[in-house]
């Protein structure tokens, strides 16, 4: 076991293709400022996943930890940097999977690059909120994604609480 996200994504809750493209294409729009945001800070991370790696620099590469991340209107695919060992395993979104649905994970260690697959994340959730077409959980609780969630906001505008309300406390 380790630091995981599991997601579904099944776009064949949405019959529109041009209403699926549209949602597709703005997660990856969010996805992208978030990216050119950790290039302008890449300490933007501190505080993610419990802060394992603060005093590293978060890179952001091609799937296999190298090369340049693909992050376009047809497929998310990115890792961390493999020259620094900060990649794990590769967080990837086809815009249409082969079999029309996908159920998958990332397993990120709490590295540096967890910040983007959490925003990443939480973008397809936003993105497709109410098509039933997107859902996650995380091994990780609020906290563990309060870097995510502000990155988002400062993206997006949209301010999320809490993204795992079972840990609201019951009075």
């Amino acid at each position: 076991m380790g630091y995981s996200h599991y997601f579904t994504y099944n776009p064949n809750k949405i019959k529109d293709t041009e209403e699926l493209r549209k949602r597709f294409r703005q997660a990856v729009c969010w996805i992208d400022k978030a990216h050119k945001l950790i290039k302008k800070n890449p300490y933007i991370h501190e505080g993610q996943a419990g802060g394992y790696y603060d005093d590293i620099p978060c890179k952001i590469k091609g799937g296999l930890g190298e090369g340049t991340p693909i992050i376009n209107e047809s497929e998310i695919w990115f890792n961390g940097d493999t020259k620094i060992g900060m990649d794990h395993e590769t967080f990837g979104i086809k815009w249409y999977p082969e079999k029309g649905e996908s159920r998958d994970f990332c397993k990120t260690a709490r590295k540096p690059y967890d910040v983007l697959v959490c925003v990443a994340l939480l973008a397809m959730n936003e993105a497709f909120k109410g098509t039933g077409a997107f859902t996650f959980s995380s091994d990780g609780d609020n906290s563990d994604w309060q870097t995510a969630k502000d990155v988002f906001t400062s993206i997006t505008g949209s301010y999320i609480e809490q993204i795992f309300p079972e840990e609201l406390e019951v009075a």
